[in-house]
């Protein structure tokens, strides 16, 4: 309760000589490594399915995508723009503390503004998957 209401930031060891920064106290640093962990729990086992079967035909060559994947990276960052944009349009209304007067819009405003926060990490992660297969490197 003590860092809660005195702290601004954490910079917290995450091993192996890493560093990591989390705006907020120290709820908030726990609230946020949950999150992250349930992101990448999330994600393993999609990742983990996909590993092996792109390993066997790969021989550090460039992959062509299929019509599919590159109509899907080609949209990727215009998707991203929006979400972003929606992001930074819901971070505007929080950051008015009159919105505060009504509790329900703005939790709803902060559960689209995780939401979003989640989408944003799963395309940036696809986006980086399609662009390492289409370059060729392992993943």
């Amino acid at each position: 309760m003590f860092l809660d209401n005195v702290i601004t930031q954490s910079i917290v060891f995450e091993g192996q000589g890493r560093l990591k920064e989390y705006i907020g106290g120290y709820q908030d640093y726990i609230d946020a490594k949950s999150r992250e962990d349930k992101i990448q729990t999330a994600s393993a086992p999609k990742a983990s399915d996909a590993e092996p079967a792109k390993e066997k035909p790969k021989a550090n060559r460039t992959v062509k995508l299929s019509y599919k994947e590159q109509r899907e990276l080609d949209a990727l960052p215009d998707e991203i723009a929006a979400l972003e944009t929606e992001q930074a349009e819901i971070n505007t209304q929080l950051s008015d503390p009159e919105i505060f007067k009504d509790y329900e819009k703005a939790g709803a405003l902060q559960n689209r503004a995780e939401e979003i926060e989640m989408l944003l990490l799963e395309k940036l992660e696809r986006w980086e998957l399609l662009e390492t297969k289409q370059n060729g490197n392992t993943v």
